[in-house]
């Protein structure tokens, strides 16, 4: 394991990823993304887009093979309150 991967745990990349996500991508991708899946590479903020997740999750590795990553499926994430449940996805791969 290289210091990329050790350097976040899961919770911390589900954190920032949320944030990058809800801050600024998500208003852009969802006008031409919609439904489909964002994978993004926490530190650099580098992200994959792809209609098919296996595809999009590839895509990233190649380029970040040591990385966890936060995933979306684009539309899915809505800003956490009291009355809605939080939808979020951080996978290790």
């Amino acid at each position: 394991m290289n210091a990329i991967s050790s350097s976040l745990n899961p919770d911390e990349v589900t954190r920032t990823g949320q944030e990058i996500y809800l801050k600024e991508l998500k208003d852009a991708l969802e006008q031409s993304h919609l439904g489909e899946y964002v994978v993004i590479e926490v530190k650099t903020k580098k992200y994959f887009v792809n209609s098919d997740l296996v595809t999009a999750i590839q895509k990233a590795k190649k380029e970040f093979p040591d990385s966890l990553f936060f995933i979306v499926q684009i539309g899915k994430l809505r800003p956490p309150s009291i009355q809605q449940k939080k939808e979020s996805y951080a996978w290790l791969f």
